[in-house]
């Protein structure tokens, strides 16, 4: 973690440039005076405030705040650019101000994040924007991300011929985050691609502490291999295809095999007093039997992946806990992908130490009203 000492002796600890808005995000006034921590978090025009009271020390996790920051965001992306900056990683400023005595504040002091909407395991284990294998189906929207805090030049090859250069110039401030590279960029007659960091200039992490849960980024070595991304030519119009957002923030892309659809139906009624004018078997349905009666439909979706390999089943296990999964179904008048969101039904999912196994998950779809009474 960083530190910093205010004017009245209080130390303030505080993350490392990025963090995730699902994880922790602690602000630690320490020293021994401190009574009062106050952080107002702002982004985009809003802003919150909140007051971290203790004896000596003070403890804030601003997490909840900065997720209050995320409300506006609509999941879209522009899959007519080269690449593009999403605002699934949004740069947040927190004013920092400490008090010894509960009333008199220091000057704040102001820290800026790189905040990504996600979250990281700290195990040690769990690296962001490391190595990614994906899989571009082509015909389908697609794109691969990654994080950059620098201008940096990204080489797409096929295998050792390079085919592509895209240079992404970065400033030191607003344009950090998260960036996904269009899927219109890869060779569709190859059979996959390599996408490089060629200048080296892009940055792994991980938690090198688990004890206080800090997050680190370090430096990688030039010409490191970003990821692979096998191409795959399709024409299986009964498939069906879905994106969703992965914990470190970043768009993923599948193609399913669908099986037969489930409709189910929900019921609903509920009983009123009434009084009959008249007998009259007219009145049965609701003002003679007094009931109000309504009907619901949905549907259940059973998609599968035949036989995935361990790194695909990796790589799809992200969708069972992902909050934002989008039904592919065709584009609108002016050729832009339009998405339906969906939801993946709540189960157990049992990873093998077969080579090859079955990834299956059912997708809710919405409910639709049909009929009143």
């Amino acid at each position: 973690m960083r530190t910093y000492t205010f004017a009245n002796g209080v130390v303030l600890k505080y993350p490392e440039e990025v963090a995730f808005a699902f994880n922790p995000i602690l602000f630690i006034g320490s020293g021994g005076t401190c009574k009062v921590l106050r952080v107002v978090a702002s982004y985009g025009g809003k802003s919150y405030t909140v007051e971290y009271n203790g004896n000596g020390d003070c403890y804030g996790d601003l997490q909840s705040i900065t997720q209050l920051l995320f409300t506006d965001e609509t999941f879209e992306l522009d899959y007519t650019q080269t690449y593009q900056k999403t605002t699934l990683c949004r740069r947040i400023q927190y004013n920092v101000a400490t008090s010894t005595d509960g009333t008199n504040f220091a000057a704040s002091y102001t820290v800026y994040l790189e905040v990504v909407w996600g979250a990281m395991n700290p195990n040690g284990k769990d690296v962001f924007n490391g190595f990614q294998k994906a899989k571009y189906f082509v015909g389908y929207p697609f794109t691969f991300g990654f994080y950059l805090n620098t201008t940096s030049t990204i080489l797409i090859g096929n295998g050792a011929s390079p085919q592509t250069s895209l240079q992404i110039t970065v400033d030191t401030n607003a344009k950090k985050g998260l960036y996904e590279l269009n899927g219109n960029q890869l060779p569709t007659t190859a059979n996959f691609s390599n996408i490089y960091d060629y200048g080296g200039t892009l940055q792994q992490g991980y938690f090198d502490n688990t004890f206080d849960l800090t997050f680190y980024m370090y430096q990688n070595v030039p010409q490191t291999l970003l990821g692979t991304i096998d191409i795959e030519s399709c024409g299986d119009e009964d498939a069906v295809y879905l994106r969703w957002i992965d914990r470190h923030g970043f768009w993923r892309y599948w193609l399913f095999n669908n099986k037969q659809k489930q409709r189910t139906t929900s019921y609903t009624q509920d009983f009123n007093r009434t009084e009959l004018v008249q007998y009259d078997l007219t009145f049965g349905y609701e003002r003679g039997a007094g009931r109000r009666v309504a009907f619901a439909r949905g549907g259940v979706l059973p998609v599968a992946v035949p036989l995935a390999d361990a790194e695909q089943y990796a790589y799809l296990l992200d969708i069972i806990s992902s909050p934002v999964v989008g039904l592919y179904i065709g584009k609108d008048t002016s050729n832009t992908p339009r998405w339906q969101t969906v939801a993946v039904q709540a189960g157990t999912f049992t990873q093998t130490d077969k080579e090859m196994q079955d990834f299956v998950i059912n997708i809710i779809l919405p409910t639709t009203p049909t009929q009143r009474l």
